[in-house]
């Protein structure tokens, strides 16, 4: 199974680049990445403003999350192809706040109530507001049976004031969280991919030594 991520910076904006822009349509472009599972983020869209070839390409299976509030801000999309594999359950966001219409049933959901980041962060969470977290369109859980796979968008530094650089230490936590419950609790195996918008070193940065400078 081959597994691909990419923070595209704007579904609309994608097929307007080479070679992208050769191909007749959107499933055009997912098949020639040649992957079973396609992870986007930074989709820059909504539910409303996907084309039919954007939101049902043929030959898969397509998840989104989008932001609560902001238009065009955010969002991630799983496609994942037809003939290779099918998912058994999928949620947005991390914690299972964000629901579709009628909600999921406990037997839809991809982890127990024990395994969801308020209960492993019970006690030690008093000032993290789980329900903000997830509306910024940037988790997609999905459950293939072997694994869980979470695409995620992790928030960059932003204005660097002090509450969105919170919002981000709260988004990596309960993002930890969500991994220790599957792992430690559920005794799932998990990967995480995506943009996680974090260096741990100079050279993980496009403009790095740019930054240190200043």
């Amino acid at each position: 199974m081959r597994i691909l991520t990419w923070n595209i910076n704007g579904v609309r904006t994608l097929p307007q680049y080479h070679p992208w822009n050769t191909m007749a349509t959107f499933a055009n472009i997912l098949d020639a990445l040649e992957a079973d599972v396609i992870c986007f983020q930074e989709v820059k869209s909504s539910r409303t403003g996907l084309s039919k070839g954007v939101a049902v390409p043929p030959s898969y299976h397509a998840f989104f999350s989008f932001p609560v509030r902001r238009t065009g801000y955010s969002g991630v999309s799983t496609y994942v192809r037809t003939t290779s594999v099918v998912p058994l359950k999928a949620e947005e966001g991390l914690c299972s706040i964000i629901q579709p219409k009628p909600p999921l049933t406990n037997e839809e959901r991809v982890s127990t109530v024990e395994g969801y980041p308020q209960r492993i962060l019970e006690g030690n969470d008093s000032d993290i507001d789980y329900k903000d977290l997830d509306s910024e369109g940037r988790t997609l859980v999905l459950d293939f049976g072997l694994f869980v796979l979470i695409n995620v968008y992790c928030p960059n530094d932003g204005n660097g004031t002090d509450e969105r650089n919170k919002y981000k230490a709260d988004f990596h936590a309960v993002l930890e969280a969500r991994v220790k419950g599957l792992v430690e609790v559920e005794g799932r195996e998990v990967m995480v991919v995506g943009d996680l918008n974090a260096c741990a070193a100079v050279i993980d940065h496009c403009e790095g030594p740019l930054m240190v400078a200043k």
